[in-house]
């Protein structure tokens, strides 16, 4: 391939990309996405009260998040690009009162690049029995137990 076309074929695809990001607002065409290459995950308090916060800490490879402290129904979320050339991956870890999760991945491109593709988030609820996942906030899918 020559550069010139390397060039132009590169370009095309950016604008595809950049065009694929653009709000969609009838929900049959949803699917018409084909590459997503930004995403927002959400942590979720979902416990029932605030006896004990829910503390946490996000980090990749190449970015620390910092460790949260969560109270009743508050939420840390983050928003990122894939990589392209490399994997991307996030994870945390929980602890809520005597009980902890070290890591869980609540983010690897490989797989929420496909479960979280439709909204462009991943949500992660932590509840009294366990980690839930969701892609809308409202369908919950129970991923760990304590």
């Amino acid at each position: 391939m020559s550069y010139n076309i390397l060039t132009h074929f590169l370009y095309l695809f950016m604008l595809a990309s950049c065009i694929s990001q653009t709000p969609v607002f009838a929900v049959e065409s949803v699917d018409r996405i084909l590459i997503r290459l930004r995403f927002k995950v959400h942590i979720l308090n979902g416990f029932a009260d605030n006896a004990n916060p829910l503390i946490i800490h996000c980090y990749s490879l190449d970015d620390d998040l910092g460790q949260h402290t969560l109270w009743k129904d508050q939420e840390f979320r983050f928003k990122f690009g894939l990589n392209l050339f490399k994997l991307t991956y996030f994870e945390c870890s929980f602890k809520w009162g005597s009980k902890s999760v070290t890591p869980f991945s609540v983010f690897t491109s490989y797989i929420e690049r496909i479960t979280c593709k439709a909204t462009g988030n991943c949500f992660w609820k932590v509840t009294e029995d366990g980690i839930y996942f969701s892609n809308n906030n409202k369908d919950w899918e129970k991923r760990l137990g304590w």
